[in-house]
């Protein structure tokens, strides 16, 4: 985001301590971890995000500022965690990025009467398990790129190295993440069940 983004090259372009080395897939790599150890060793210290963002549990920060922007990082590495979750359950509807068309039945057939005809049809059509059905969904997958730059579309296969400094720098969000996980499991058992669709919807290519 800060490095290819319209909006991030903007921010960083007048900072000479940003990491760019350059536009290759190993530049990209390099310039990541390097980006990610300036968070690791600033701490919870704000004065340095490179005039983009501070990615320390950018999620949890989100939950419980209340400020409309938490790009400088304030109290990342000890947000409140008890606040983070009563606002999470706040929420009337929480999607997963990982769970677009599963997230995207539940909301549909919520919407009940209120649903648009094309919701309709999408849930009817697309919301079983079954090769066929599994094909259309395939067909209509919603990828989300921030830029026309990407190069990755998967962060699993990075040094350990860099994974470890992720980890590190979003401890508080992986938990609000496994009890949103939890929670959307539990509702789309819900959706499953003779309750609702009576259907699976949640089928083995997912998981």
């Amino acid at each position: 985001m800060c490095k290819y983004s319209t909006w991030g090259k903007n921010r960083t372009r007048n900072n000479e301590d940003f990491p760019r080395s350059g536009d290759k897939y190993e530049d990209d790599d390099v310039d990541f971890d390097s980006w990610l150890g300036h968070f690791v060793l600033m701490g919870n210290e704000t004065h340095n995000h490179y005039e983009c963002y501070n990615p320390v549990n950018f999620q949890t920060r989100a939950l419980t500022s209340e400020r409309r922007y938490v790009h400088d990082g304030n109290g990342g590495f000890n947000p409140n965690m008890a606040l983070a979750m009563n606002r999470q359950k706040d929420f009337d509807f929480v999607a997963l990025v990982e769970f677009v068309h599963e997230s995207q039945c539940m909301l549909f057939y919520r919407l009940g009467n209120n649903a648009p005809p094309a919701a309709i049809s999408y849930l009817s059509k697309s919301c079983h398990c079954g090769e066929e059905h599994e094909e259309h969904q395939k067909n209509g997958t919603v990828h989300v790129q921030h830029h026309n730059m990407g190069k990755r579309s998967s962060l699993r296969d990075l040094p350990h190295a860099t994974l470890s400094k992720v980890e590190i720098l979003t401890l508080a969000d992986s938990f609000i993440y496994v009890n949103a996980l939890k929670n959307f499991m539990d509702e789309m058992a819900w959706l499953e069940s003779d309750d609702a669709l009576g259907r699976r919807v949640v089928c083995d290519n997912a998981l």
